[in-house]
């Protein structure tokens, strides 16, 4: 039951949101469909950054434990930071690259 509720929210949220965008901003559709090819590209960027960091961590949670001779977990990699981290970059990288 919550599943239906959480979509309900979204479909609401996206809703209103195209709503507020056409009537009140004037927005076209057209601009729609290139802000969801854009948003669909940094989502990509995302997984390039995501993959990129993750790897460089446990490269580098590797070599601590080969040169610090202790056991580093790889499971104190924390997914949520990485992967929200990893968004952000996405979003700059994008946002530096379409203004020069």
């Amino acid at each position: 039951m919550h599943r239906v509720v959480l979509a309900a929210a979204l479909l609401l949220t996206c809703l209103g949101g195209y709503l507020l965008g056409r009537r009140r901003h004037g927005l076209s559709p057209g601009g729609l469909r290139d802000a969801v090819a854009a948003t669909l590209e940094t989502i990509g960027l995302g997984v390039l950054f995501l993959g990129a960091n993750a790897g460089l961590v446990l490269l580098l949670l590797l070599v601590l434990r080969a040169w610090s001779g202790r056991f580093v977990s790889v499971y104190e990699i924390d997914g949520a930071t990485i992967a929200a981290v990893s968004l952000l970059q996405a979003l700059l990288y994008r946002w530096w690259r379409d203004r020069g």
